[in-house]
């Protein structure tokens, strides 16, 4: 997509008005190699005032550079925000058990995990299941600090399970996060995280193939399992497939399912 449309540059053009209360504001920001999603949120109010969303051109499912240029490209970063936080899809991540994240191995372990170099390893901790996200932080992403001086970044994989340990109430079923290319499957059973892993995806049919074969080896029951879908690539077909093979299937309902990604900063950053 052109960072030059006159139509997607008046969209991605920060309001004057919330440009103007930048210094109170949390700027969030969702990167996948397809869409970039944007959030201004009063804090105090925990609520919304700006929320845009943004398709990307890319023959890619894994490259965020064309992402990365569109944002360099919009004024979010004229003015500098009381917070600013960004979230992106990468597939190279790993949940190691807090007692096994031992300080100089992440790259190691990393590595050793995705069978890819990696960048620059970081890790996400989860204190509420005593575990962390040991992620690839790519430099391509990393250049974004200059335009966002304060920004933190973090993998989408980190904050969908740090949510989900937050909402299972029950500990038990399935918790899916799908965008473009793109699936996370958090998986609870016995009162524990038994799976968070990230699939490639080219439709809905590999949704529902990867949640069943998980399922199948984790010795869950579909009929008998609860199951949430997140993400901008939900939709009511993807949800009417699986009812027919889980038990309940229900949309994230905090907000827009479809906005998932980036509204989740205000809960969990």
């Amino acid at each position: 997509m052109s960072f030059f449309n006159p139509e997607i540059a008046a969209k991605a053009l920060l309001p004057k008005d919330v440009a103007a209360s930048a210094a109170t504001l949390h700027l969030a920001i969702h990167i996948n190699p397809a869409l970039v999603q944007v959030a201004v949120v009063d804090r105090d109010s925990n609520s919304e005032i700006w929320v845009e969303k943004f398709d990307i051109l890319n023959d890619s499912n894994s490259d965020l550079s064309q992402a990365i240029d569109f944002v360099k490209h919009c004024n979010w970063g004229d003015k500098v925000f009381r917070k600013t936080t960004i979230s992106f899809d990468n597939a190279d991540f790993v949940l190691v058990p807090q007692g096994f994240l031992v300080p100089g191995k992440e790259k190691e372990l990393l590595e050793f995990s995705t069978r890819r170099e990696s960048d620059c390893p970081e890790t996400y901790m989860i204190p509420e299941i005593g575990a962390g996200i040991v992620y690839d932080l790519p430099l391509h992403l990393q250049t974004l600090a200059s335009r966002f001086p304060n920004v933190r970044f973090f993998p989408s994989s980190g904050l969908f399970l740090r949510h989900a340990v937050s909402v299972a109430n029950d500990l038990s079923g399935f918790h899916v996060l799908v965008q473009h290319g793109y699936m996370l499957v958090i998986a609870f059973h016995d009162g524990q995280v038994k799976l968070t892993n990230h699939y490639g995806i080219q439709g809905n049919d590999d949704v529902l193939y990867h949640v069943a074969n998980a399922a199948m080896r984790l010795g869950i029951h579909l009929e008998s399992t609860n199951l949430s879908l997140y993400g901008a690539s939900v939709s009511g077909e993807l949800k009417e497939l699986i009812e027919g093979y889980v038990g309940s299937v229900n949309f994230w309902n905090k907000g827009d399912h479809n906005l998932f990604s980036v509204l989740i900063h205000s809960l969990c950053v």
